[in-house]
C-alpha cells in the first residue's frame, strides 16, 4: 500500500520519502541481527512533504490525494 501511495502522489509531483528506510538490520554491515518493531516501521512510514513555504493549499492538496488513494 506504502509504495503505490508513493507512486501516486509522485505522478501527481508530490514527493514523498519512505522514513527509517532501510531498516537498520538491512545494512550491509549489520549481519545476524533481528528488530522485528524496527523492520515493521520502516516498510510503513512515508515523510509527506514538510518545508517552510509549504501553503496550506498545497497541505490540502496533499491530503485530498492521500485520502483519494486510500478510498
Amino acid at each position: 500500500m506504502l509504495l503505490k501511495l508513493v507512486d501516486f502522489l509522485n505522478l501527481n509531483s508530490i514527493f514523498p520519502r519512505r522514513y527509517f528506510y532501510p531498516s537498520l538490520t538491512k545494512l550491509p554491515y549489520v549481519h545476524g541481527q533481528s528488530a522485528s518493531v524496527a523492520e515493521d516501521i520502516s516498510r510503513r512510514i512515508l515523510c509527506l512533504p514538510l518545508y517552510h513555504t509549504l501553503s496550506l493549499e498545497e497541505v490540502d492538496m496533499i491530503c485530498r490525494l492521500v485520502k483519494q488513494d486510500l478510498s
